[in-house]
């Protein structure tokens, strides 16, 4: 994967709620622009995450997911996703609907855009 583009209505809520999870799945600030922003993978260029904004946004079903190392860091990003405006967030927790060791959360922005942080130990 290249990059993903995401529409958002407001980029100042989107940016608290990435500014806080960027660290913990191991992604860095790329750009920043009156109506868009972007971030990055900290290890390399690609893939990126950009938000743009779009104030008639209606959010879909998709749901973009983020690989983590540990489960401590699925831990330390649904902390982040409470602390900075995620909205129905569920977990951390196992999911053996998607492998033996497959731990995450989900949660979605203040859009209803739909996220996950997963450590899957099978897929590591």
């Amino acid at each position: 994967m290249h990059h993903v583009d995401v529409h958002v209505s407001d980029i100042s809520k989107t940016k608290r709620l990435f500014d806080a999870l960027a660290p913990v799945i191991r992604y860095v600030p790329r750009s920043e622009y009156d109506e868009f922003i972007s971030y990055r993978h900290a290890d390399r260029p690609r893939p990126a995450v950009g938000f743009l904004l779009h104030p008639e946004h209606v959010a879909g079903s998709m749901r973009i997911a983020f690989a983590v190392a540990t489960q401590a860091a699925v831990e330390a990003a649904a902390e982040a996703a409470r602390s900075n405006g995620a909205h129905q967030v569920e977990g951390p927790g196992f999911h053996p609907e998607y492998g033996d060791d497959y731990y995450a959360v989900f949660f979605e922005d203040a859009d209803g855009n739909k996220y996950e942080v997963c450590h899957d130990v099978e897929a590591s």
